[in-house]
């Protein structure tokens, strides 16, 4: 759900009422002379005297009111003006509003009013805008909140996937919006409730508005309630309450649906799509919604509208309990649509996660698409998505953890790539910046510009845009990208509940080895193939947009042919913590590519190439024989 501000929290209310008309009126002509009695004499007082009755005049709209005949106006003549412009929309309050706030956390504090006022156009006195932040401050708590209350906008039936909000937020200009998700940071008693803020942007809070919102938070003393508010979040449409001590809210129920399927409808070529999965030769796909909010979409917007059939739109109806499974798109949790997908009625197959931001792709009988490949076949075929057509590509992007087939794509289409830490907000915040175009993780998310956060749904209608274009399988494609950019040989492994103290001695002496001036520089060999140090380092970004710093993401091996060994560790809590092993092996022998990642060299169907070997040398040569090999049957 997301949050708007109100029109009417600053300008004239809309009143049938003719004397609370006049009345408003006058307030606003007092804020600029000191008597009703006064003309206006100037198209400059006029616009001021617009602007003070909620009123946002053009110049267009200036020079019709004040021609080149015009020597004056009294009160009268401003009334009726007032009467036939249209007011200031909440939008547009909303623009103005957050290029005061400096900090962006969706408040204005006296300072930050008292330099625009004081500053910029008309200049205001200090007095004058003491007064006019007194009048704002309704709670008086020495700031202007500028979103207090106002206007709530929920999905309806309480139902919006992530992306959906962001596209929300985006459309309405809302100051942020509340995901409530068991997919983020979850607490409670059962670990199934998490609470995730994003700002104006759409995108995820930086850490900078969630620690003050933290700080905030410790010093609270009291919290209203209202009992009696019963929203119909089945009701399309707005719901007014009087709530006691604050101003008129307004609940609006919307169609989240609707409003994602309009955005995507400008991103991409649906008649194409159309075309693909219900054409005289049409594709058949199989899409699993693991019961998380993205069913309806998928039901809407690939089964209505593009007609793909209904039979191949599984668990799309939203459950709490997401049918007793755990909503995760990866070959272990999605084993119903891998399994159903290796019998070869389906050419293109897809999960998606329980907030409908990440997803898994399969091609027919169950060719797995792994997700550096995923955004990297994207990137490729960028120009096949219209969207990109207009924009052009600004930039890709890639979290560190990420393989290196994205790098290759830019390297060799000569596009900017960004490496950044783990977490969308670095993307957002390139994108802000108008220098991302496309992004990904590992794991299984990817996303654009054209909303702030990972978007399953849009991964999925890009891969559709990429197969109607080419004429080509998902396998065919995957392979003809291995042939010209090379391959990525790709797996991670997550060990979970490890004692915390074990695992911070082992990253500890893990650096001592890795940081030690020989290691550069040192060889080592898996199957026929040698690997040579290149960097070896904990990684640290420098964000190019506001020089943030974010240091210690990870221990980085990297070696000359940009394969890479990455350990991270995350959490110590009572659970433990978990260690994550990332190994990235590079191979561009095109006898080599076909090879599967989780297969060791020496083993005789391995026909690829793995550092997995090397990793187990590495890691015995700091250790010695008693390290404990990973197992590399584990998926995902």
């Amino acid at each position: 759900m997301s949050l708007q501000a109100s029109s009417q929290s600053i300008g004239m209310q809309k009143c049938t009422d003719e004397e609370t008309f006049y009345m408003h009126c006058r307030a606003a002509y007092l804020t600029v002379f000191r008597s009703s009695l006064a003309s206006i004499t100037s198209k400059h007082q006029l616009c001021r005297v617009l602007q003070q009755a909620g009123r946002n005049p053009s110049q267009a709209t200036l020079n019709k009111h004040w021609t080149p005949r015009t020597t004056k106006l009294n009160f009268d003549d401003f009334c009726e003006i007032v009467k036939n412009e249209r007011p200031t929309e909440a939008h547009e309050l909303m623009r103005a509003f957050r290029k005061m706030d400096i900090n962006g956390d969706g408040y204005i504090s006296h300072s930050e009013l008292h330099i625009v006022l004081t500053s910029r156009g008309e200049k205001m006195a200090a007095k004058e805008v003491d007064a006019i932040f007194s009048l704002a401050d309704t709670n008086k708590d020495g700031k202007l909140d500028y979103a207090e209350i106002g206007h709530l906008v929920i999905g309806q039936n309480g139902i919006m996937s992530t992306p959906a909000v962001s596209c929300v937020i985006r459309k309405l200009q809302a100051v942020g919006g509340i995901i409530l998700t068991a997919s983020h940071n979850p607490g409670g008693p059962k670990g199934d409730f998490g609470i995730k803020y994003n700002i104006a942007s759409g995108g995820p809070a930086p850490e900078g508005i969630t620690d003050k919102i933290f700080q905030i938070s410790k010093s609270l003393t009291e919290y209203h309630i209202c009992p009696d508010l019963k929203v119909d979040i089945s009701k399309i449409g707005k719901q007014t309450f009087e709530v006691d001590t604050f101003k008129p809210m307004t609940v609006e129920v919307v169609d989240s649906v609707e409003s994602y399927a309009e955005m995507l409808r400008g991103i991409f070529d649906f008649n194409a799509l159309k075309q693909l999965v219900s054409g005289a030769n049409h594709i058949k796909v199989r899409l699993d919604a693991m019961h998380g909010v993205v069913g309806p979409y998928v039901k809407k917007i690939v089964c209505e509208e593009l007609g793909a059939a209904d039979d191949g739109a599984f668990n799309c109806v939203p459950k709490e309990d997401f049918g007793g499974h755990h909503p995760d798109p990866n070959l272990t949790y999605a084993s119903d649509l891998v399994n159903a997908m290796k019998g070869g009625e389906y050419d293109l197959g897809a999960a998606f996660d329980g907030d409908g931001d990440r997803n898994m792709v399969l091609g027919k009988h169950g060719f797995f698409v792994n997700p550096s490949d995923s955004v990297a076949i994207i990137a490729a075929n960028i120009t096949c998505i219209p969207y990109f057509q207009k924009t052009g590509v600004k930039g890709l992007a890639r979290s560190m953890p990420t393989s290196g087939a994205l790098d290759n794509v830019a390297k060799a289409l000569k596009m900017n790539l960004y490496e950044t830490p783990t977490g969308w907000k670095f993307f957002g915040n390139l994108m802000d910046a108008g220098k991302l175009s496309l992004c990904g993780e590992e794991s299984f998310g990817t996303g654009s510009d054209h909303i702030r956060e990972k978007d399953g749904l849009w991964a999925v209608l890009a891969w559709m845009s990429i197969l109607a274009h080419r004429k080509q399988s998902v396998e065919e494609i995957m392979k003809d990208h291995w042939n010209k950019f090379g391959r990525n040989f790709f797996t991670r492994y997550d060990y979970e509940e490890v004692e915390s103290d074990k695992a911070n001695t082992m990253i500890k002496e893990l650096e001592a080895k890795m940081f030690d001036k020989s290691f550069v520089g040192q060889k080592f060999s898996s199957g026929d193939k040698s690997y040579e140090v290149a960097v070896s380092d904990n990684f640290a970004y420098t964000d190019p947009v506001d020089g943030s710093v974010s240091k210690n993401q990870g221990l980085r091996i990297v070696f000359s042919d940009g394969s890479r060994i990455i350990f991270r560790l995350s959490g110590t809590g009572s659970a433990g913590a978990t260690v994550r092993l990332y190994i990235d092996s590079y191979e561009k022998d095109p006898a080599k590519i076909y090879g599967d990642a989780q297969v060791r060299p020496g083993v005789e169907e391995q026909q690829g190439s793995s550092l997995i070997g090397c990793d187990r040398v590495i890691l015995e040569a700091q250790w010695g024989s008693s390290c404990t090999c990973y197992d590399d049957s584990m998926e995902d």
